[in-house]
């Protein structure tokens, strides 16, 4: 029964059938050394999982997949966090080819990506810039769907910079993908970017045969994104010559306030 009560899709089916005594059929992609697991786990209260702790990554992978179709939730978001925890430049590629078409494990996803994005940055390092022929990563996400290539290039951790390699890379081989590849270009910052970076890029879209459409709209995006840099950086300068000329008032008054005034120091 506490097996039954974990799992929100047993507790679905329970409330199908007339009789208490009536089985509950298991789907055939769920093993029986699992069930026995989940049974043992879920007996005890091992809601970390520890009985797990030295299984092999695919028992780990088909684990997952069962506790996200059994609608086990507590389970499962421990196991992603266990999933998450070994992922290494060795395995994520069958962490994710595994996952990529289950709809419920898209947090697994994320999580694939988010090694693949904290790799590139290190690779990448202070110039934010990381040519092809040095990108380990780039001959599998150019076979990405845009969905996936966007969870990429909306990491945190990515700068400007290297999101823009990034998307150049995946348009050499999805040239036709014009909306996506438009709808991609907003996810870089580009008022984060200096003139002369901008221009750069400027010039590198233009060459991609994106609609004369989609240009004039990118063209308008760079502009904007110039006078919200212009306005900040104003606004920036404002609020430093506002603190210093604050400050300069704060010393003279405490100037006057020291007990005998300024007349202390010319009588020294």
């Amino acid at each position: 029964r506490r097996v039954i009560a974990s799992s929100s899709l047993f507790m679905d089916m329970v409330e199908l059938v007339e009789e208490d005594t009536s089985p509950i059929p298991i789907p055939t992609f769920i093993s029986r050394q699992i069930m026995l697991d989940l049974v043992e786990m879920v007996e005890k209260g091992d809601w970390e999982c520890a009985h797990l702790i030295l299984v092999s990554l695919s028992y780990l992978l088909d684990f997952l997949i069962a506790v996200d179709f059994l609608g086990c939730e507590r389970l499962k978001s421990v196991l992603e966090e266990k999933v998450k925890y070994k992922l290494c430049d060795s395995n994520w590629r069958e962490v994710f080819y595994y996952t990529k078409n289950i709809l419920g494990l898209d947090n697994t996803i994320k999580h694939t990506m988010g090694h693949v994005c904290t790799r590139l940055v290190e690779l990448a390092g202070e110039k934010d810039s990381l040519p092809m022929e040095c990108d380990p990563y780039q001959q599998e996400y150019v076979q990405f769907t845009p969905d996936i290539l966007k969870l990429i290039l909306k990491h945190k951790y990515l700068g400007n910079s290297l999101r823009f390699c990034i998307l150049r890379n995946w348009v050499s081989r999805n040239s036709e993908e014009t909306e996506e590849i438009f709808e991609m270009l907003l996810l870089v910052q580009f008022k984060e970017l200096e003139d002369s970076k901008v221009e750069e890029i400027l010039n590198e879209v233009e060459t991609w045969d994106i609609g004369n459409e989609h240009l004039e709209s990118f063209n308008k995006v760079i502009e904007n994104a110039k006078k919200e840099r212009e306005l900040e950086s104003l606004m920036r300068k404002k609020f430093s010559n506002k603190l210093q000329c604050q400050g300069h008032h704060l010393n003279h008054d405490m100037f006057f306030e020291i007990p005998g005034g300024p007349d202390v120091f010319l009588e020294m």
